[in-house]
């Protein structure tokens, strides 16, 4: 991997919470929540320098892993940030999120509220949507397990800008999952213990809004799209994960169609775009 920069990651993880911090100032918030996106910004950039003189004090093997794998934990402080900016949701953009979702899926021929979903195809769907927690770890594993390491700054490049352009967008598109409104035609999925778990993460961990797009849609594609590059075979499965998971959030409700398909797009868009960058070493 050839970026002229020795930890692209770092770099792009603290000037994002910087500027997410920066932009609560400029926005119409109560001062509490301006400190708070501050304080994790502050956090964040604290945990950055820490790492970078990590091999102060650590062997360079161990200072290594530890700059490899510190951004899955740093990804958690801008999602955190962005649920700082979201007040309360837009119904004009519930609506033509909604609207678009209703002429997608007649477009496809789907009607979601006559369409049963099989017990085993829910359970499958809610197992993938599930999957977008471990996922993002998980392909970087697979670069320690397939001694591709080489490429972790690549992976990352790829992964972060993706899901931050997505956390970028959804200050500005605020609505509520379509599983919380009413008026939405939603899929009839089964009950089944997977969907209790996932509906109880999101009420214990989540910002109680959907990001837009999908964050959790943009990081499992580009993850998929860059291992596919790298190793493909299992890159081939971690797409195909990838495609699932898109699916689920839209069929479970918790996410609209166009999430999920604009976050595959931006993911496709930052793969293309930083194609350029790989270096095999």
């Amino acid at each position: 991997m050839r970026l002229g920069i020795e930890d692209p990651a770092a770099l792009i993880q603290g000037v994002f919470v910087a500027l997410l911090a920066a932009t609560a100032w400029f926005q119409r918030l109560r001062l509490k929540r301006r400190l708070n996106t501050t304080a994790l910004a502050a956090i964040a950039m604290g945990v950055i320098v820490l790492a970078r003189w990590s091999s102060h004090w650590v062997n360079p093997v161990a200072a290594s892993i530890l700059r490899d794998w510190l951004p899955v934990l740093l990804m958690l402080f801008p999602y955190w940030q962005i649920g700082q900016f979201f007040t309360k949701a837009d119904p004009v953009a519930e609506k033509r999120l909604a609207m678009f979702d209703h002429a997608f899926f007649r477009a496809l021929g789907i009607a979601p509220a006559k369409t049963p979903i099989s017990t085993a195809a829910g359970v499958y769907l809610e197992l993938c949507y599930l999957l977008v927690y471990p996922l993002i770890p998980l392909g970087l594993a697979a670069l320690y397990v397939t001694n591709a390491t080489r490429f972790v700054n690549y992976y990352w490049v790829v992964v972060l800008l993706a899901t931050y352009i997505c956390f970028a967008i959804t200050p500005f598109v605020r609505a509520m999952p379509p599983r919380a409104l009413e008026s939405y035609e939603k899929f009839r999925m089964p009950q089944c213990k997977l969907g209790a778990l996932n509906r109880f993460i999101l009420r214990r961990g989540s910002i109680q809004a959907i990001t837009f797009p999908s964050a959790h849609v943009a990081s499992a594609m580009a993850a998929g799209l860059v291992l596919l590059r790298i190793e493909p075979w299992t890159g081939l499965i971690f797409l195909l994960i990838g495609v699932s998971i898109a699916i689920a959030t839209v069929v479970g409700g918790y996410h609209y169609a166009a999430d999920s398909l604009l976050a595959s797009l931006i993911a496709i868009m930052v793969f293309a775009a930083t194609f350029h960058t790989l270096r095999a070493g």
